[in-house]
């Protein structure tokens, strides 16, 4: 699984006793020294489609961090913003007020998202969200070369952990996930395509719609992709699920007889069933084959539904490649196969599109 790791090592040690090697300790009389271990997995380089699912540079570059400590009742502790140079060194030592041995603390980090205030509780943290899903998604050439949103991939993980004895170390580990989930479409037409029609298919664009427009920053296994749903935060009920109003559309890029495009969507829980996106390519059929001559040429759509795994939604963090092989000249016989694998991904999709 490529995700990125926090490891959180806590060396517990009252706070009054501590070296002044650091400038992060507070003066209360009592707490726990927390050392954060920023480490990153080298990305591998790879070309549009591949079959890994190894993140690009821009995709996993952290900016911002910022780390969330609550004790055992869910109050928070600490919100802590990491400086420039610590996420640089990929360390920072920082206390955790009034911690003692065999307290259990809940340890919750955000790289790249916006500035929240006023996180009293556990709670409030979890009723965050993120509506930036247009920011993500470009231009092919655009999300294919850089990150489109200014700040980067939003990431989240957790941890929950008990304070070691004295003299002893506690590691905590955070795992990062991006909230959204990546979408690679290759579409051609097949050999049963060439054998049926004189002319070619020229796809000129695909659009993603249905798709959810703002997830909550952590996933708590709740929420699905349609329909209603709720949960209880401090006892105020609050939507589970976003709108599914998003939508996006992105001229194909043609690549060696190819058509490719590649957007980010917004990630959902995976315990409930979902609706699915919808991804819809629009193009146009030339009798002669000869694009440069109209009067033969006939506009062509296709319709395919982006199910998530097991009829559950499609998870956050994950990569998924829809490869459509267009048999006909409708969307009228459409044939699915989705083999799971690691972002997490490639989920490969194959749909064939016949008459």
């Amino acid at each position: 699984m490529k995700k990125m790791i926090l490891a959180a090592t806590a060396t517990l040690a009252m706070l009054a006793s501590c070296n002044k090697h650091t400038d992060e300790i507070a003066d209360s009389a009592t707490g726990s020294v927390v050392k954060i271990t920023l480490t990153d997995k080298t990305p591998e380089t790879r070309a549009f489609f591949d079959q890994t699912a190894a993140a690009e540079s821009w995709e996993k570059k952290i900016g911002t961090l910022t780390l969330f400590v609550f004790d055992g009742s869910g109050d928070a502790v600490l919100q802590r913003n990491f400086t420039a140079a610590e996420i640089s060194g990929q360390t920072a030592t920082i206390p955790v007020p009034d911690a003692a041995p065999g307290q259990t603390y809940s340890f919750y980090a955000i790289a790249n998202g916006s500035a929240l205030s006023g996180i009293g509780t556990l709670d409030d943290l979890r009723s965050q969200t993120e509506s930036e899903i247009a920011d993500y998604n470009g231009t092919f050439d655009e999300v294919t070369t850089k990150a489109k949103r200014s700040a980067g991939f939003t990431m989240t993980g957790s941890a929950t952990q008990v304070i070691a004895q004295a003299g002893q170390t506690t590691t905590v580990q955070i795992a990062l996930e991006r909230l959204v989930s990546k979408v690679a479409v290759q579409a051609t037409t097949d050999s049963k395509f060439a054998s049926a029609y004189p002319g070619r298919v020229r796809i000129a664009s695909a659009t993603v719609s249905r798709a959810a427009s703002s997830v909550f920053y952590f996933d708590v296994g709740t929420s699905h992709s349609g329909g209603t749903q709720n949960r209880e935060y401090s006892g105020e009920t609050m939507p589970l699920s976003a709108a599914q109003t998003f939508s996006h559309t992105q001229a194909a890029k043609e690549q060696s007889g190819k058509y490719a495009n590649l957007f980010y969507i917004y990630g959902n829980e995976d315990n409930m069933a979902a609706e699915s996106v919808l991804l819809t390519l629009e193009g146009i059929y030339d009798h002669d084959g000869d694009f440069g001559t109209t009067d033969d040429q006939m506009p062509v759509s296709y319709e395919i539904e982006l199910a998530g795994d097991s009829g559950k939604a499609i998870n956050r963090n994950t990569y998924r490649r829809v490869t459509v092989n267009i048999s006909g000249l409708t969307g009228a016989d459409v044939a699915v196969t989705i083999t799971p694998a690691d972002w997490e991904g490639p989920f490969n999709q194959d749909v064939n599109i016949g008459m």
